[in-house]
């Protein structure tokens, strides 16, 4: 009896190792997601504001990532780029000579 109590708790600890290694891998998985969310949001903020402008179906994709980025715990500079994003105008403006 002694020796089935200790298999079960080896397998117990078995059981552990593995769950804390899964925790762990995707821990990492889920910081390097949302490292490339980031990394969408500001490359998006730096492409429309050189073209002073974010065409709506711009917006609504960047809102699907900022979505997955922040429910993954994301909420730093990106946040604020993002809404700086959402506050550009959604056509080019025209400048004075027509073009």
């Amino acid at each position: 009896r002694v020796v089935h109590r200790g298999a079960a708790s080896e397998r117990q600890r078995d059981r552990r190792k593995d769950l804390k290694a899964e925790q762990k891998k995707n821990n990492a998985i889920a910081e390097g997601v949302q490292s490339l969310l980031r990394e969408s949001i500001v490359n998006n903020y730096n492409k429309y504001t050189d073209r002073e402008y974010c065409p709506i179906y711009a917006k609504e994709s960047i809102k699907k990532v900022y979505s997955a980025y922040h429910n993954l715990g994301g909420n730093d500079v990106a946040t604020e780029l993002y809404n700086k994003i959402l506050a550009m105008p959604e056509e080019k403006k025209e400048n004075n000579h027509g073009h």
